[in-house]
């Protein structure tokens, strides 16, 4: 009788013991904080990201979807958000990518409309003009960036150097 007495206490307590630490399992998940979904500018950049990643691996057309992707998700961003010179500079690298050049120098532009010293827009605006034979124009966006002190300067020069 009284092993059966230990028997049914220790089984008990094993019980209650899972049913504890069950119950502290779900309080934990109570605890996570609310995952916050992505915006459409940051899958749109995620899907850029992407695109280079395929691109350096020699796969053109993944890269070209990956790119294709961006610009849906940036184009919804634009009308959803603040009016922001990053949206048009990824629209412009995306379709600068997707060899549209005439989209790629509109979204360039108009990024240069809102934000006329962005370093980045200025260096890969100047890239397109190079592509185009227009080193003229690709001079000009290098004279912009010539007081920056920063590396986009010294790329687009040597770019235009080189050319």
């Amino acid at each position: 009788m009284f092993k059966k007495t230990i028997f049914f206490l220790s089984f008990f307590l094993i019980c209650l013991i899972n049913n504890n630490s069950y119950a502290n399992s779900q309080g934990y998940r109570d605890e996570l904080p609310d995952l916050q979904r992505l915006t459409d500018l940051t899958i749109g950049i995620k899907r850029i990201n992407k695109g280079l990643k395929y691109e350096s691996k020699g796969k053109f057309k993944k890269a070209n979807k990956m790119y294709k992707e961006s610009i849906d998700f940036l184009l919804e961003a634009n009308k959803n958000q603040n009016i922001d010179p990053n949206i048009f500079l990824y629209l412009g690298f995306a379709y600068n990518k997707l060899k549209n050049f005439e989209n790629a120098k509109i979204y360039y532009l108009l990024g240069l409309s809102l934000e006329p010293k962005n370093k980045y827009i200025n260096k890969y605006l100047g890239q397109l003009y190079l592509t185009q034979n227009k080193t003229n124009l690709a001079k000009e966006r290098l004279e912009v960036l010539k007081d920056c002190n920063c590396n986009e300067y010294f790329v687009l020069k040597d770019l235009i150097n080189k050319y």
